[in-house]
């Protein structure tokens, strides 16, 4: 009896690790979505149907999430309230912590119905990402846009987990802003802190990079110290 005992208990825990895991996934692949869902397949041409006659963007890049909603999903609360990506348009972090079986009806319904476009799998992704994969900005960034973290705890982090593909400076993939010279890690964590969070926690659309959360399974604390020492990187 205790050995059957001890078999049902394993099998529980190797249920509710793959159940774990199978969640981790799908919050890793809806902030991919949530980043550009169109990466890999074929992009819209129109704008999409909320967004606003007087914003400044066209095409694909109105259907981004992240384009009304912010990278910081706070939309017109936070970095998008003025400038080329201001919409006017409320975040989703109100969404945070409801169910994602309650959410999915919201992404399938209205001018926010993306049935046609995405898989049931992927709206799921999205609707698992709403849920649990959003965090408070002001936890990681503050208003002048300086990493909360510790850059001398980053270090060995972004050593370990990054420099291999950004380099130890953070210039080796040149993001190839409106500047002249590299414009790498460093600068686009200055630039634009709220979006490097986001790609370091979950990673780049139709690249190879890693989730920090999901794949190497760094928490809060390391991820914010993380994004602190990516703003002293000098490319």
């Amino acid at each position: 009896m205790k050995h059957r005992m001890t078999a049902i208990a394993l099998v529980a825990g190797m249920l509710l690790t793959g159940s774990a895991l199978a969640a981790d996934l799908s919050v890793k692949r809806g902030g991919l979505l949530y980043d550009k869902w169109y990466a890999g397949r074929e992009k819209p041409e129109t704008n999409h149907p909320l967004y606003p006659a007087t914003a400044k963007k066209k095409g694909a890049a109105t259907w981004r999430c992240k384009e009304c909603h912010g990278w910081d999903y706070i939309g017109a609360r936070g970095r998008y309230a003025k400038g080329s990506h201001f919409t006017g348009i409320k975040g989703t972090y109100q969404v945070a912590g409801k169910p994602a079986s309650k959410i999915e009806p919201m992404l399938k319904s209205g001018n926010h119905d993306f049935s046609k476009m995405l898989s049931d799998a992927d709206i799921r992704a999205l609707a698992t990402f709403l849920s649990e994969g959003q965090v408070d900005i002001a936890k990681f960034v503050d208003s002048d846009n300086r990493a909360l973290g510790e850059a001398d705890g980053g270090k060995p982090l972004y050593e370990e987990n990054c420099a291999s593909c950004h380099g130890t400076d953070g210039g080796q993939l040149d993001f190839k802003g409106k500047k002249d010279g590299v414009q790498g890690v460093g600068w686009l964590a200055r630039k634009n802190p709220q979006e490097t969070l986001h790609k370091i926690r979950f990673g780049h659309p139709g690249s190879d990079m890693p989730s920090m959360v999901v794949d190497a399974g760094l928490g809060e604390k390391q991820i914010s110290d993380l994004l602190a020492y990516a703003q002293t990187l000098e490319q």
